[in-house]
């Protein structure tokens, strides 16, 4: 984004970081450097080749400190939206009606309604009819299911045995290295894995939200699914977590229907994909277990993405930032049996800039996002609770504890949601060079994190005015509106 409300330069700019001429060149011989090819053919074969500032942590200890012990497997019936707010929060459409009545949630869905209607029929920018238009054909979902018996696709579903062959043998390396080749080649940004270990067990739901059905492990050699529940194998299993982006730019369009189109876009690439990595693992001899309807799956993603290394989590704690793609990503996940090479948490100072940024907090309409200048453990309840009793978060975290049933009673007043603290993050932001120089900057020296958060307002990112919202439609902007490339090295693609 090129928009600027200020005479500084970006080079004055860089020079304000003293990274300018000679300043730039002492900050790029402390950076780790690949000396001659050889050294790069011999990265760990599986692994996501990342920025040289994102340093790798243990399994299961990410940047938002986790405690395992005093965590348990939450009941997703519980949890109004399984894949965003079940993750670390516990936000309820039927908790909210319970302590107010319906009639109060009755009341915020009527103003998303009427919210609506007014747009289209008064023409206000982000909300007529050709924006409600494409955000309805936004909102295609192919049909997808717990396990992929073959009815989705236009032929049979073979396995190796069509062939009169064993399944695919390779080392969990290996195998990553395959699975992500795959999964970019079929739609995905990126993709990440780990471990069904005894910690992260716990983060399968005790029951989907749909029917209360439960999730249960038993010793069985292939998952099924029944009309009274859903059935893991109790073994070794695996985590794929698939990250997809969205369109920043219409990110910074917060409350309109222009934003959920972009929302809702993922959904739509997600079931397709989720079909074909099942596709694709069920002809490699391999199980996979997915989302067994469009928006809800059977354990959090977010979770997920944070715990492979996929980002780290934000002062919004419904929210988790990736190096490469920033805040503007959708998360989901699969289970599997093939053997993968988990990958690690990151560190690259986002949590870390997240506790002098409140940019996001400032931002939000409903004030769900805390102020606070450190995480903590200790939950809270919601400000929408009159008798302040129940608690709107899950515990075993130390993060800035959102609000979430605040946040949700934002999203059924527009009928659109809101994601004004996504598009307005300072990470909202394309890969030109002077960014990854703030963000390597950052992960390494965050004396300059309050200098950047006032430097990215100053340079006018955030939210998009609403008599500017129109021009989108005129922008030449890349297939499906985010860069493909942000993550490809080979092919004729270069960073």
């Amino acid at each position: 984004m090129s928009k600027f409300h200020s005479t500084i330069s970006r080079r004055n700019f860089m020079k304000g970081l003293g990274l300018a001429g000679a300043g730039i060149g002492a900050a790029a011989m402390s950076a780790p450097v690949f000396h001659d090819l050889d050294e790069v053919t011999s990265a760990p074969n599986g692994k996501l080749k990342r920025p040289w500032y994102v340093k790798e942590r243990e399994i299961n200890n990410p940047t938002c400190e986790i405690d395992f012990k005093i965590m348990s497997r939450m009941n997703d019936n519980n949890c109004l939206h399984g894949d965003i707010y079940a993750i670390y929060s516990d936000v309820s459409q039927y908790r909210m009606a319970k302590i107010f009545g319906t009639n109060v949630v009755a009341n915020m869905m009527n103003k998303g309604s009427e919210r609506v209607n007014e747009g289209i029929q008064n023409n206000i920018p982000g909300w007529n009819l050709r924006d409600a238009a494409l955000n309805h054909a936004s909102c295609y979902m192919a049909p997808i299911s717990f396990v992929n018996t073959g009815n989705n696709f236009a032929g049979s579903l073979n396995t190796p045995s069509t062939y009169g062959v064993t399944k695919w043998t390779g080392t969990p390396e290996e195998n990553s290295q395959m699975l992500r080749s795959a999964a970019k080649f079929l739609g995905a940004s990126e993709v990440q894995f780990g471990e069904l270990d005894s910690n992260t067990k716990k983060l399968v739901f005790n029951n989907f939200i749909i029917g209360a059905k439960p999730i249960v492990f038993e010793n069985v050699d292939v998952g099924y699914e029944t009309d009274s529940k859903f059935v893991f194998p109790d073994r070794q299993l695996y985590v794929i977590s698939v990250a997809i982006q969205m369109s920043k730019e219409l990110f910074r369009h917060g409350q309109s229907q222009l934003r959920w189109a972009a929302n809702m876009s993922r959904y739509r690439q997600w079931c397709v994909l989720q079909n074909e990595l099942q596709g694709f693992l069920t002809g490699l001899g391999y199980q996979a277990f997915g989302y067994p309807v469009t928006y809800y799956g059977l354990m959090p993603a977010l979770a997920d993405a944070v715990l492979t290394g996929h980002a780290e989590i934000s002062r919004n704690d419904n929210v988790c930032i990736s190096p490469e793609f920033g805040t503007v990503t959708g998360y989901y996940s699969l289970i599997t049996d093939l053997p993968l090479a988990p990958s690690k948490p990151i560190d690259a100072g986002i949590f870390r800039f997240c506790h002098t940024c409140r940019k996001c907090a400032d931002a939000c309409p409903k004030q769900a996002i805390r102020h606070d200048k450190e995480p903590s453990w200790d939950l809270s309840p919601s400000a929408l609770d009159p008798k302040k009793e129940n608690v709107w978060s899950t515990p075993g975290k130390k993060t800035f504890h959102t609000d979430a049933g605040l946040c949700m009673s934002m999203w059924w007043e527009t009928s659109v949601g809101c994601a004004i603290c996504m598009g307005t993050c300072t990470f909202n932001t394309n890969s030109a060079s002077v960014h990854q120089l703030v963000r390597s900057t950052l992960s390494t020296t965050p004396v300059f994190n309050r200098f950047l958060w006032q430097a990215d307002k100053t340079f006018g990112y955030g939210i998009t005015a609403d008599e500017d919202k129109e021009k989108w439609w005129d922008y030449s902007l890349p297939t499906l509106g985010y860069d493909t490339t942000v993550t490809s090295f080979d092919g004729g693609y270069s960073k």
